[in-house]
């Protein structure tokens, strides 16, 4: 059995790196470490903790869209330090007029979610108080569906869910 440490990074093919830039370094504050033209493409990190956890390869305008109900890459997490983290990209989010999908307190997490310029979904959160003896006595930790407090103009998580087809009215183990 092979036993990584942690997952490292991915890499998702975009339509154009300038716009994914614009996105990813420019709405996110991810740093631009590797600007690559041949092939075009562009590695990012957060807090330049690592060479990259993000890297967006240049596919073309002519690339298919990500579509609901397809199989492949569900969404993209980043993780903020703390709730008061969170709360401060969402107003930043709001200022910038980035739209937001929906807002979401899953339990075990806070979390924002976003589209990217390519139909990526991105989710940034932040953990709350909860172990992992928790949710195995609770497996709904991981799933609840109300929407954050600060956040009460943001739009729920089943509205979300119907752009990927699913109609979700409550979550059950």
């Amino acid at each position: 059995m092979v036993k990584p440490q942690r997952l490292g990074h991915l890499i998702i093919g975009v339509r154009n790196v300038e716009r994914a830039k614009a996105f990813y370094h420019g709405v996110l504050g991810l740093d631009v470490t590797v600007d690559l033209k041949e092939p075009r493409m562009m590695l990012f990190a957060s807090n330049l903790r690592d060479h990259h956890e993000i890297g967006c390869l240049e596919l073309g305008e002519n690339a298919e869209p990500i579509r609901p109900g397809q199989l492949g890459l569900n969404h993209v997490a980043f993780r903020m330090a703390t709730e008061q983290d969170l709360i401060e990209a969402y107003k930043r989010l709001r200022a910038a007029n980035v739209p937001v999908e929906c807002t979401v307190d899953h339990g075990l997490t806070h979390s924002i979610y976003l589209t990217d310029p390519d139909g990526y979904t991105v989710e940034i959160y932040c953990d709350q108080p909860c172990s992992i003896a928790d949710v195995a006595k609770n497996p709904e930790l991981i799933m609840g569906m109300d929407k954050l407090e600060f956040a009460p103009d943001a739009p729920a998580l089943p509205d979300m869910m119907r752009k990927f087809g699913v109609e979700l009215t409550k979550v059950s183990t």
